[in-house]
């Protein structure tokens, strides 16, 4: 269970949505480094937020699948 996961997710997800993809990894690593300067502090907050929750379900489900 890693806090930066559902970061990656987000990011990935705005990437898909940012047409035309990037026409190099130089190119995909400022798209990914704009999108971090700029995302927005209460969603991280939110996340950080979350882990006490993410964490209990994680030990309910003894390790298996959860809804995270």
């Amino acid at each position: 269970m890693s806090p930066i996961e559902p970061v990656s997710d987000l990011v990935g997800r705005r990437l898909a949505r940012d047409p035309p993809p990037a026409a190099s990894k130089g190119e995909r690593l400022l798209r990914i480094q704009k999108m971090w300067n700029y995302f927005p502090h209460a969603d991280i907050q939110n996340l950080c937020d979350s882990m006490p929750r993410r964490i209990a379900a994680l030990i309910a489900a003894r390790g298996g699948y959860t809804k995270y």
